[in-house]
């Protein structure tokens, strides 16, 4: 499986450029994961799984077309990608992760100094000409797509 990250800072379009980019990479035949960093617990609220939670290190739920595990605990992003039946992994957050390529948003230009390290491929964003590409660009999204097919570094 590849993986590649996507980093930057709140509101600077990671989640835009990742659903995109999944999208696009679908339309290449690629399976798609992706584990993504959040600062708020994963909290599903009044379901009869969350009632588990309260009380189990680990609980899962499947349903007929899907399937979710919850586990208690620190992990990094490799604890995950081991469980990642995937071509091709994107990972959304984690900004001092250096294992493999990654694209930086920038909500401006001052961001990249704080966010660029020799893991970057190029920068995105959502305002005009503050980077290499523009994420709502669907022509800047291919190209991401298939730099992102031959860059990413393989995890197994």
């Amino acid at each position: 499986m590849k993986v590649i990250g996507i980093v930057g800072y709140k509101k600077s379009g990671k989640t835009s450029l990742g659903v995109r980019l999944a999208r696009e990479l679908e339309r290449h035949g690629q399976r798609v994961g992706v584990v993504k960093h959040s600062h708020h617990p994963l909290d599903h609220p009044d379901t009869d799984t969350s009632k588990y939670r309260e009380h189990s290190h680990a609980v899962a739920a499947i349903s007929p077309c899907e399937a979710e595990i919850i586990l208690k605990g620190e992990f990094g992003v490799a604890d995950l990608l081991k469980h990642m039946d995937a071509d091709i992994v994107l990972v959304e957050g984690f900004k001092r992760e250096k294992t493999y390529p990654k694209i930086v948003c920038l909500r401006e230009k001052g961001d990249l100094g704080e966010l660029y390290d020799e893991m970057t491929l190029c920068t995105a964003s959502l305002g005009k000409g503050i980077s290499d590409y523009d994420i709502l660009n669907d022509t800047h999204v291919e190209e991401m797509a298939e730099m992102a097919l031959q860059k990413a570094t393989y995890f197994e």
